[in-house]
C-alpha cells in the first residue's frame, strides 16, 4: 500500500555545521533497529525509509520506528509524479484505501521544487475542491481536521501522506557518548535509563543481586527491565549483574547498622566505576531523586558520590514521583518494576538508615573491613553478563570467563 515512510525531527533540525553528523547516526540507528530490512535516503529536512525486497510497511513496523530516539514523527507515504492528476488520484486512492468517507479535512500543500507550475496556495485550493466533489461527506477545516492531508513537492521525491504518528523526539543513540546506568529493580532508575539514552547516550546496565536472599527472581525482574529498555536501543546491550552479598556481609560485620546503606552504596559506587572505564563508560547514571529514600537526602548523596572520581548524572533528581511512575507506565516498564522481587540493598536494608552522614566518619568504618578492595573486586569478576537485543537475550557469560579484571 505505501511505498516507504517519512521521517521528521526536530532537535538535530537546530544544529549547526555539525547536522550532519546527527542525520548519519539516526540513519544508521534506522536501519540497525529494523534489522537492515530497510534502506534510507536523507532529502533536506526528512529521512525516508524505504523496505527492501518484499517487506511490507506494516503496524510492526511503524512500532520499531517509533521506538528510535531522534525520530519526532513517522508518517507511511506514497509517490507521486508532478503531475497535478497524479496527486489528485493518489490522495483520493489514499482516503478510499483507508476507508474516509466522512469527517473533516486540510490539504497542506509544500511546493519546494519552484519547477512545478502551481503555487502551493493554490494547489491547496484545487486539491480541497477535487476532494470535497469526491467524497460528499467531508467538509474543510483549516483549524482543527481529523484528516490533515500533506503533499510535499521536491526536487528529489515527491509524496503524499496525512498519517502523522507521534514519537519520542531527542537525540539518536551515540550522539552523546557512553554511560553506565546502575539498573535497580525499582521503578525510578529505567526511567533515568530512557531518559538519557533519549538524550543521546550509549549505555550498559549495572545491576546488584545478594543470593541467596534473592536470586533466580531478581535476575529474572532485571533482566526484563533490560529486555524493554533495549527496545528504545538499536545496538547490543549488555547488563552486568553483580553478586554483591559478601561485601555486604564484610559491611554487617561493623554492626554499624544505621550507617550499613551508606557504605553498601559506596562500595557499589567503586565497583560499578570500575566496570564502567572497563567498558568505555565516561560517566555513572543513577535513578536517584532528591529525598526520596534516606539514602537520598543530600548530605547521603554528598558522602556516597565521594567514593567516585567518575561523573555521576541523576535525571530524575527533581521529578515528582508521580511523573516517574508516569513516565514508567508510558515506556512499559511499570508493570515489571512493581514485581514484588527484592533487589540488592533491600535483602540488607537497616531497620533505622541514617538520614545524615559525613564522609571521614564513613571512611573510617570502612577502613575496618577487612580486604574490602578483594571483595570488591571478586564479586565483580563473579557478575554474570548478558548481552540482548531488541527484547531477547542473545548470549550469556560469567564476567571473569571472557573479561575480567584485578586490582590494578
Amino acid at each position: 500500500m505505501y511505498g516507504f515512510v517519512v521521517i521528521k525531527y526536530s532537535e538535530i533540525g537546530t544544529k549547526g555545521k555539525n547536522r550532519k553528523i546527527f542525520e548519519s547516526k539516526l540513519m544508521n540507528n534506522i536501519v540497525l533497529q529494523l534489522n537492515h530490512s530497510v534502506k534510507v535516503k536523507k532529502i533536506y529536512g526528512r529521512i525516508i525509509v524505504f523496505p527492501k525486497d518484499n517487506i511490507k510497511i506494516d503496524k510492526k513496523m511503524l512500532y520499531s520506528l517509533k521506538k528510535v530516539f531522534g525520530i519526532k514523527s513517522i508518517s507511511p507515504a506514497i509517490e507521486v509524479e508532478k503531475d497535478y492528476n497524479d496527486i489528485k488520484n493518489k490522495i483520493i486512492w489514499l482516503l478510499k484505501e483507508n476507508h474516509v468517507e466522512s469527517g473533516t479535512f486540510k490539504i497542506d500543500a509544500r511546493r519546494t521544487d519552484k519547477s512545478f507550475p502551481i503555487r502551493s496556495f493554490d494547489l491547496n485550493k484545487k486539491l480541497g475542491e477535487d476532494i470535497l466533489n469526491e467524497f460528499n461527506k467531508l467538509t474543510v477545516d483549516v483549524h482543527k481536521p481529523e484528516y490533515l492531508i500533506k503533499v510535499e513537492i521536491r526536487q528529489e521525491l515527491s509524496f503524499v501522506y496525512f498519517e502523522n504518528i507521534e514519537c519520542f523526539a531527542g537525540y539518536p543513540v551515540g550522539a552523546g557518548g557512553k554511560a553506565s546506568i546502575m539498573l535497580s529493580g525499582g521503578i525510578d532508575s529505567p526511567v533515568a535509563a530512557w531518559t538519557m539514552m533519549k538524550r543521546g547516550l550509549k549505555l550498559n546496565a549495572i545491576s546488584f543481586y545478594s543470593p541467596p536472599s534473592n536470586g533466580e527472581k531478581t535476575i529474572f525482574k532485571l533482566l526484563e527491565l533490560s529486555k524493554k529498555l533495549s527496545e528504545f536501543y538499536p545496538f547490543n546491550f549488555y547488563h552486568y549483574i553483580i553478586p554483591f552479598t559478601e561485601v555486604q556481609m564484610a559491611i554487617k560485620k561493623l554492626k554499624k547498622d544505621s550507617y550499613s546503606l551508606i557504605m553498601q552504596r559506596r562500595s557499589m559506587l567503586r565497583i560499578a566505576s570500575k566496570l564502567a572505564w572497563h567498558t568505555g563508560s565516561a560517566a555513572l547514571i543513577t535513578g536517584e531523586n532528591l529525598g526520596q529514600v534516606a539514602s537520598q537526602t543530600l548530605e547521603n548523596m554528598i558522602t556516597i558520590s565521594e567514593a567516585t572520581d567518575m561523573l555521576i548524572l541523576r535525571p530524575l533528581i527533581g521529578y515528582e514521583k508521580l511523573d516517574i511512575v508516569r513516565k514508567s507506565k508510558e515506556i512499559g516498564t511499570y508493570d515489571i518494576s512493581i514485581l514484588p522481587y527484592k533487589d540488592s540493598c533491600v535483602a540488607f536494608l537497616p531497620k533505622s538508615p541514617a538520614t545524615k552522614s559525613f564522609v571521614d566518619k564513613i571512611k573510617l568504618m570502612e577502613n575496618k573491613i577487612e580486604d574490602i578492595k578483594t571483595l570488591e573486586l571478586n564479586a565483580l569478576n563473579n557478575s554474570l553478563v548478558y548481552i540482548i537485543k531488541n527484547g531477547s537475550i542473545i548470549d550469556n557469560y560469567v564476567f571473569s570467563e571472557k573479561e575480567g579484571l584485578n586490582n590494578e
